[in-house]
């Protein structure tokens, strides 16, 4: 999806786990390894657009996956949808230019199963990493990226 904002969009992504491996996809535009995910539509809140991304981009389906929260202590609103909370948010820049930026939120997930499919209209590869393909790759990697990446398997592991 093309940018909504001049200045800011929305994005949401997930940091998938299964069996001690991280899931990214290596951007066709950024040219670097990122954890699937993409813009939130406009007629999508950030949960739809986490399920909506993750399948388009990685063959996983939402029966497969479970995000994991900080906390199931939660209050209750009966009238309202509690959405899942993320392990990250933040803002950064996309791409070369430094005017338009991202508030990206980005969840902890886990996977049952290691079986993905690729989608050649939305990234140049997929594969599932292991703390060691990570050290191996930091320099590959955008540095916000390999810090949370080795987050992600640190906590989890």
């Amino acid at each position: 999806m093309p940018h909504i904002h001049e200045l800011y969009d929305f994005t949401v992504s997930g940091f998938i786990i299964h069996d001690h491996k991280l899931l990214l996809l290596h951007h066709k535009k950024l040219g670097s390894w990122l954890q699937p995910g993409g813009h939130i539509e406009l007629d999508e809140d950030p949960e739809q657009a986490l399920w909506r991304e993750i399948e388009e981009e990685t063959g996983l389906k939402p029966a497969n996956l479970k995000i994991m929260e900080p906390t199931s202590q939660r209050p209750y609103a009966p009238d309202a949808k509690n959405l899942p909370l993320p392990f990250d948010l933040n803002v950064h820049n996309f791409g070369d230019d430094s005017i338009h930026k991202h508030i990206d939120i980005s969840y902890l997930i886990t996977s049952d199963t290691d079986k993905i499919i690729h989608n050649p209209q939305e990234s140049n590869d997929l594969r599932w990493f292991s703390l060691d393909d990570l050290r191996l790759m930091k320099n590959e990697l955008l540095p916000d990226i390999y810090e949370r990446a080795m987050f992600t398997l640190n906590v989890v592991f």
